[in-house]
């Protein structure tokens, strides 16, 4: 069984003519992709990378970041037990030679209460770091803002 990711081409012009681009990834890469997110230097332009939170089966909560490359039509996952992560940012590195030349970070919500914010590396993807918060974290971390008082 494999899940089906899509990228839509819409053109700038205001001309009706957008197309899907669809493609096949494994499931084990996680269902249900949400809050998408690119190398903000390549808005507007042809990009290869997409990043993503995915759920994991059997959990319904985002539980994976996933970095898909939309040419290869492969993807890697993070993910890690008991844990829910946030939107997944794009930081680049300064004077990048590649579009994956850089880090992710999303924050990370943990079952025990404990939260994170996790540092992977954009092109391995494999984890660099993690600053633990000195405060718990909920399960919404998406657009979740809290007044000061």
């Amino acid at each position: 069984m494999a899940g089906m990711v899509g990228r839509f081409w819409n053109p700038i012009d205001g001309s009706p003519n957008g197309t899907l681009e669809a493609a096949l990834y494994p499931n084990e890469h996680g269902r249900g992709m949400d809050m998408c997110s690119i190398n903000p230097n390549f808005l507007g332009k042809n990009y290869r990378y997409a990043y993503a939170t995915g759920a994991q089966r059997p959990c319904n909560f985002p539980n994976t970041i996933t970095k898909l490359d939309l040419v290869e039509k492969k993807a890697k996952s993070w993910c890690e037990e008991d844990s829910i992560s946030s939107e997944p940012f794009f930081v680049a590195t300064p004077g990048p030679t590649e579009e994956d030349d850089g880090v992710l970070i999303p924050m990370v919500s943990q079952k025990n209460g404990d939260g994170f914010a996790l540092v992977l590396d954009g092109t391995t993807f494999e984890e660099i770091a993690r600053a633990k918060f000195p405060y718990g974290l909920s399960c919404g971390l998406h657009g979740c803002w809290v007044p000061k008082n």
